[in-house]
């Protein structure tokens, strides 16, 4: 058996035979456990999350090499050590897990020599997935609750830099590793429960979505629909990129999987490599703010805050939206001053063709999205569309062959009818006429014309072991933040550091709410440099978030906050996964193409200050109506655009300094969602529509004239 696994990020190592064959088993038997534990039985907490965490260990260990580039050909002697002990520190809490109670506070030997093997082994396993800062960051953490009173006030000065309500009494290194490891506060505490009980049943899914052929669906139909317009591969991976990462959970796995097909179509219509890159960057990245998975936020945000996961999906629906609206307008304007084409018509697949041919494969989101509608948790409600998924990859084949294409898309408008009433309380009757009247169409568009199968789908033995790997090693990346991240929040709650943290930004900005917003954002993307976006909120939401709650900012604002300048932490140079990922791709230089990538994802950068000034914007103010609502969307897409306008510095020409002082003005305004902040806004907005217009068709008449005096 053979098996590269230099598709994940940090790892060239390709294995073959019985190697490879471990591989497997231990990818395949994490995917079934937690399989087995979403729906049928799961284990109480503190042993789900030893399994969980002892599996992605020992993978972790067989995978990825200490450094890169070393080209192996076999797992060393000192991994496979490595990995048996990671899969140690599972089975020991499995052993004292009815003692674990007593165990906190008064360990044996034993129980501290464990703390420190699971402790380094975590360490070890984020430094080789994701990266030394994350890992840094906890060093420091650890550093702190050591130190407490020690050295703090007087080191180097410290005293006048670092004000003594930080300091604490301290802890020795055997407490702090035994508070991680034996309790549920530290690398088992909140992080790793959600990655252990909702985030990879998730990732899961996603794999067997993509192993089906569902991700490259999402490319095709995101090119039939805009592909043809200006710049349409761009606007392509931006649509193909939110629907992707709207599942995948990863900006990385986003980035390279959509990023294979959309990236060298981009470079083709004339989009130069390192804007190729920056695009995909920015679209995938922004992929974790779209419901439902939002890269695992949304059930971390869940258990932080108390609010119902479904409260929190559709508070981050609009926002979401708006932040793709920004990078679609952002890529628009790029083409636009490089009169960048899109791919002619003629080329490319009618939507109606992908739809009457591939559009059974989004049944699964569809009923994913119902389930969570009716009310089921997100593990079963994942569970059910896995199941689900398997089935329609089963049977698709022959329900194509004898029933045609029109059943599989009724199901699938069925679906999406039903989906429609839930969400909007429309008469269920109105949207059953609705869809079947689209039904109709389709199957008589059809029944016309050749449908689009692009390959049929089979499914079996080989593909079903595919997904079980590829999603195991999806979640690798987040299992190991999540632990790290554990590391973290365990000192926070041992320390009390965050609310200190949070009284200390409030001082800094003498309680004014924009000063307090501008030092959040600030040190959400300073602290969040190289950090995963799921390990950057755990840390922010801890840390940032309550100083803005103590401003009566809403709870779920606050969140939304630092969760959205986590995200834009993710894309910030130097320290960029996505664009490191995407620059193999575009063949371009990373730094300049996360450069690219922040510039992309900068369009919305005023929108979490829009969402917090104004609640309407994430359904959180009780006493407004739709039409409020509407509006209020109204004026803060018109910000949006505004502001990208004043970041690309075009129009519909080159911006003159007066329209950038125009625009950012206007953007700025729409911020504060009132009638009169409103109409200034609006007409800042307007004046600048109509001097571009007027600039433009000055700037074509003199070409003209210029023309017609060479001829």
């Amino acid at each position: 058996m053979n098996k590269k696994l230099d598709e994940l990020e940090g790892s060239d190592r390709t294995l073959f035979g019985w190697m490879a064959a471990i591989v497997l088993t231990v990818a395949v038997g994490f995917s079934l456990f937690h399989l087995y534990t979403a729906g049928i039985d799961m284990l109480p907490r503190m042993q789900q999350n030893a399994v969980h965490l002892a599996f992605a260990l020992t993978l972790i260990f067989l995978i990825f090499p200490y450094k890169k580039n070393l080209g192996q050909k076999k797992i060393p002697w000192y991994d496979l050590v490595l990995a048996a002990l990671g899969a140690s520190t599972g089975i020991y809490i499995l052993i004292i897990s009815e003692e674990l109670v007593g165990k906190v506070g008064n360990p044996n030997t034993i129980d501290t020599t464990m703390s420190f093997v699971a402790l380094l082994l975590v360490l070890e396993a984020t430094r080789r997935v994701v990266g030394k800062p994350l890992v840094i960051l906890a060093t420091v953490f650890m550093l702190y609750a050591w130190l407490g009173d020690m050295y703090l006030p007087d080191f180097l000065g410290a005293r006048a830099i670092l004000p003594d309500a930080i300091n604490h009494f301290g802890f020795t290194w055997n407490e702090i590793a035994e508070f991680m490891y034996l309790s549920n506060e530290g690398i088992f505490g909140t992080p790793i429960t959600v990655s252990a009980q909702y985030v990879f049943i998730f990732i899961l899914f996603g794999a067997f979505l993509e192993v089906t052929g569902a991700g490259k669906m999402f490319i095709d139909l995101a090119m039939s629909l805009v592909g043809s317009f200006k710049g349409g591969p761009a606007k392509a991976a931006v649509v193909s990129s939110g629907l992707m990462g709207s599942i995948s959970g990863s900006s990385v796995a986003n980035a390279v999987t959509t990023g294979t097909f959309t990236i060298p179509l981009m470079k083709k219509t004339g989009f130069r490599p390192k804007v190729a890159g920056g695009v995909e960057v920015a679209a995938s990245s922004s992929g974790q703010l779209l419901p439902p998975v939002m890269g695992a936020a949304a059930f971390i945000m869940a258990d932080f805050t108390g609010i119902p996961y479904l409260d929190i999906v559709k508070s981050a629906a609009i926002p979401a939206l708006l932040s793709y609206t920004a990078i679609l307008f952002m890529v628009h304007l790029e083409a636009s001053k490089f009169n960048l084409k899109g791919i002619p018509r003629k080329d490319l697949v009618s939507p109606f063709r992908i739809f009457a041919g591939r559009g059974y494969l989004l049944l699964p989101i569809v009923a994913i999205i119902i389930l969570l509608m009716l009310r089921l948790t997100p593990i079963l409600a994942s569970f059910m569309a896995i199941v689900g998924t398997i089935t329609i990859a089963l049977f698709s084949y022959r329900m194509q062959k004898n029933f045609g294409a029109g059943f599989l898309v009724s199901l699938l408008f069925t679906g999406a009818a039903y989906a429609a009433h839930l969400l909007f309380g429309l008469n269920e009757y109105v949207t059953y006429v609705s869809a079947g009247s689209l039904l109709l169409a389709m199957i008589w568009y059809a029944m016309g014309k050749k449908v689009d199968t692009e390959k049929q789908v089979t499914f079996g033995w080989k593909e079903f072991l595919t997904a079980l790997e590829l999603g195991a090693k999806n979640a690798l990346s987040v299992v190991a933040a999540c632990a790290a991240a554990g590391i973290l929040t365990g000192v926070v709650t041992m320390t009390g550091l965050g609310p200190i943290l949070s009284g200390l930004i409030l001082d800094l900005a003498n309680e004014q709410l924009f000063l307090v917003l501008l030092f959040t954002m600030l040190a959400c993307i300073v602290m969040g440099l190289g950090l995963p976006t799921t390990a950057t909120y755990i840390v922010l939401a801890a840390v940032m978030a309550p100083a803005l709650i103590q401003l009566d900012i809403p709870v779920l604002a606050a969140h939304l906050f630092v969760f959205y300048f986590g995200i834009l932490a993710d894309d910030t140079p130097p320290i960029n996964l996505p664009a490191y990922a995407t620059s193999g791709i575009a063949k371009s230089d990373p730094i300049k193409t996360g450069v690219q990538g922040f510039k992309f994802d900068m369009g919305a950068l005023l929108l979490p200050f829009a969402f917090v000034m104004n609640p309407m914007l994430i359904l959180q103010d009780n006493t407004s109506t739709w039409i409020q609502i509407a509006l209020s969307i109204a004026t803060a897409f018109i910000g949006i655009i505004a502001w990208s306008t004043f970041i690309q510095s075009y129009l519909f020409t080159k911006f003159g300094w007066m329209e950038r002082i125009l625009a950012v003005s206007a953007a700025i305004v729409l911020l504060n969602h009132s009638l009169l902040t409103d109409g200034i806004g609006v007409g800042l907005f307007a004046i600048i529509i109509a001097y571009q217009w007027w600039k433009k068709g000055k700037k074509d008449k003199t070409h003209v004239e210029t023309a017609q005096e060479n001829v």
